[in-house]
């Protein structure tokens, strides 16, 4: 098993440096990318919470990271009506050019890698990935259920 887990974490650190180097070609950092990401995921109800729980990313690193767009004009901040604890995260109109671009960009490269893998490829990748998460949450469970326990 030590093997397969190994192999599961070059194969998990590779993935992030591959979008980290990409993120960095582009003058971001991966976390950027991906609260763009997030952002443009939910357009009219995205919240810093929402990026955090998200991107399971530290609200400060979020903050730090949303004081950067705004400053370069590419989001802005507003008081949700319904949660005035909340703040909505919103793009700009240049902002939504922006990331409508650079996020079509990213697809292109992600759909590339797809499809120089056969469609039982594919099918095998998100089927046994989905597996691993869903035995791995519950190991997870178990464990701490057992800890409880003692």
């Amino acid at each position: 098993m030590e093997n397969f887990i190994r192999a599961y974490y070059d194969f998990w650190f590779g993935v992030n440096e591959a979008y980290e180097q990409w993120a960095k070609k582009r003058g971001l950092t991966s976390n950027t990318l991906f609260v763009l990401y997030a952002v443009g995921e939910r357009p009219e109800e995205c919240t810093q919470r929402y990026i955090c729980e998200r991107l399971l990313l530290p609200k400060q690193t979020i903050n730090t990271i949303l004081a950067g767009l705004e400053k370069k004009g590419l989001i802005f901040r507003e008081m949700a009506l319904e949660d005035k604890r909340n703040k909505l995260v919103r793009l700009t109109e240049a902002g939504e050019q922006y990331t409508k671009a650079l996020l079509a960009e990213l697809a292109e490269a992600e759909g590339a890698a797809l499809a120089a893998m056969s469609a039982g490829q594919r099918q095998a990748f998100i089927a046994t990935s989905e597996v691993f998460l869903k035995q791995l949450r519950g190991a997870f469970a178990r464990q701490q259920e057992a800890q409880k326990e003692d």
